[in-house]
């Protein structure tokens, strides 16, 4: 039996202002797809959601930093 549920994919950008990418069919390949956006861009965070059953699905929490969250190295000077 094939899954036809549709699965909302969204991502972080900017940060705490989810932005719909796309909708899957299925959530095998809904989850396959969310896995391989957040492989490619490793600096955001990837929502599934789906409307259907009113509720997020899964959240991955980006791996790297941002270049604004990367801490100061300890021999640069802080200005000001």
């Amino acid at each position: 039996m094939r899954d036809t549920t549709r699965y909302e994919i969204l991502k972080d950008d900017p940060p705490r202002s989810p932005r719909w990418l796309e909708a899957v069919e299925g959530l095998e390949q809904a989850m396959n797809r969310l896995e391989e956006l957040a492989t490619n861009d490793p600096s955001s965070d990837y929502y599934l959601y789906s409307y259907q059953a009113d509720r997020l699905i899964r959240h991955l929490r980006r791996t790297s930093p941002r270049p604004d969250e990367v801490p100061l190295d300890k021999s640069q000077k802080k200005t000001g």
